[in-house]
């Protein structure tokens, strides 16, 4: 009977015992192997549902001027921060990751129609999400700021002109003129101020598209903040060029009306005004006097009844003067370069005239 290991430390007599032993820890091994690369492989990207979600302030200010279409939430597993999206050609704006099972996809200009989300790793796509973006076929809205051209070099200030792309397209144009703004802020050297050149304007704007109908932006920025917003926009040539937005209005024309408004001042304020004075303002909105009557005094403080022909929009309270309701008795003021008058709206008349005083 052959002994289970002999005198040359073989088992059975055929298998050497550390060649046994060896055989045996590389069995062994192979679990252990197994398990470890289940527990540290990088689990394989899904893709569960993606929705719209409403897109946020600070995910505008991420986007860096950048027109922001939608935001999207990703829903899945796998999903890792260094993953970047993609509807095939066009890239997406940012990937927003929260965690494994959840992330956000910011929309940058895409075009019209049904997409596919993909994500990348690097250059492989690791995930499809097939027909998930629809972008509709909806041109954004198109607003006319009224503001001014800033800190200008004087051939860039005299270079504009109307139907310039800047960056739809200037609409009205003032004259050249120092830019009193820029050397009272001490924004130039005393020296160089006088360089310094600026220029109102009516420019043609396309706002940001937005899914969620909130006032226009441009580029993330609020139109109707306070204080004023200043835009960055191509010049010509390219040109960077700031422009300050004091007002928004409709692109649309707007309805010629007439006001009756009983002014309240001093004489001295009231003799001021004159048949033909026109607001200082540069679109064609701008209320002008044509008719002045019933002038009253008492106590010191006079009346004066002016007849206003200006362009009015429909909103949803009624009808606007430059964004402010002119409703009966709401108050009106009237600026030009010589004097300021202030009051109150008697009576409103849209339709009753076009727009060179003509009766309808």
């Amino acid at each position: 009977m052959t002994p289970l290991i002999d005198d040359r430390g073989r088992l059975a007599g055929r298998i050497n015992l550390f060649d046994a032993m060896v055989v045996l820890f590389a069995f062994l091994l192979i679990p252990v192997g197994y398990g470890t690369a289940l527990l540290f492989r990088t689990p394989a990207v899904r893709i569960d549902s993606v929705t719209p979600a409403p897109i946020t302030k600070e995910e505008r200010r991420v986007a860096g001027g950048s027109r922001l279409v939608a935001k999207l939430k990703v829903r899945g597993s796998g999903l890792r921060p260094m993953l970047r999206a993609s509807f095939g050609e066009e890239a997406a704006i940012g990937f927003v990751f929260e965690n494994p099972n959840s992330a956000d996809v910011l929309v940058g200009e895409l075009s019209g129609g049904v997409h596919d989300l993909m994500l990348f790793d690097g250059v492989q796509e690791v995930a499809r999400s097939a027909r998930a973006v629809v972008i509709a076929s909806r041109p954004p809205a198109r607003v006319r700021a009224v503001g001014a051209f800033l800190s200008l070099e004087r051939p860039t200030a005299d270079g504009l002109h109307v139907g310039s792309q800047v960056p739809d397209e200037i609409i009205q144009l003032g004259p050249t003129s120092v830019d009193r703004r820029t050397i009272g802020a001490g924004a130039t050297a005393p020296g160089a101020a006088a360089d310094r050149w600026r220029r109102s304007a009516v420019v043609v704007l396309r706002c940001d598209p937005d899914p969620d109908d909130e006032p226009c932006t441009v580029g993330g920025r609020l139109l109707t903040s306070s204080p004023a917003p200043v835009l960055t926009l191509a010049g010509p040539a390219s040109t960077p060029v700031s422009f300050r937005v004091d007002e928004v209005l409709p692109l649309s024309a707007p309805t010629w009306a007439i006001a009756r408004v009983r002014m309240t001042g001093a004489p001295e304020w009231l003799d001021l005004m004159k048949v033909g004075d026109r607001e200082t303002f540069l679109d064609e909105r701008a209320a002008t006097v044509v008719d002045v009557r019933d002038r009253r005094a008492a106590n010191g403080v006079s009346t004066l009844d002016v007849v206003l022909r200006l362009g009015v929009d429909e909103g949803a309270e009624g009808w606007r003067y430059r964004g402010r309701g002119v409703l009966a008795g709401a108050p009106f003021s009237f600026t030009t370069d010589r004097y300021v008058a202030s009051g109150v709206v008697l009576s409103l008349t849209p339709g009753a005239e076009d727009r060179r005083g003509r009766s309808r």
